[in-house]
């Protein structure tokens, strides 16, 4: 997996509108295309390629949650996802010393739970 730093910015009320959503999400901006993300403002996020899928890592510690999409263009939403809502969760598959992988790893142990 390689790291990536596309532009991620709110959406405008018209697309949130469009999309009939009571509240503005996250859209990331790649390669000429918008893709809908499931992260919220305070979440730190990662975004990977892997040949032509790219995963978004989603990470909360103060909520602990962290969630891993997989996008294959020319999608505009997610594929297929993980979503880890619990500390006991995240422990379960990624283990205790979780808070000290690197982001990549992180993502990289969660695409075996994506089907």
């Amino acid at each position: 997996m390689t790291p990536i730093a596309p532009t991620i910015r709110m959406m405008s009320w018209v697309e949130a509108n469009q999309l009939k959503l009571y509240s503005r999400g996250l859209i990331l901006e790649h390669h000429g295309k918008s893709y809908i993300l499931n992260a919220g403002t305070k979440d730190k996020i990662h975004v990977f390629t892997h040949g032509i899928t790219f995963y978004v890592l989603t990470i909360n510690q103060s909520l602990n949650y962290i969630g891993l999409d997989a996008y294959l263009p020319p999608e505009q939403e997610a594929i297929n996802t993980i979503f880890l809502h619990s500390e006991r969760q995240i422990v379960d598959v990624l283990g205790r010393r979780w808070k000290r992988m690197s982001p990549a790893t992180m993502a990289y142990r969660l695409t075996s739970y994506l089907i």
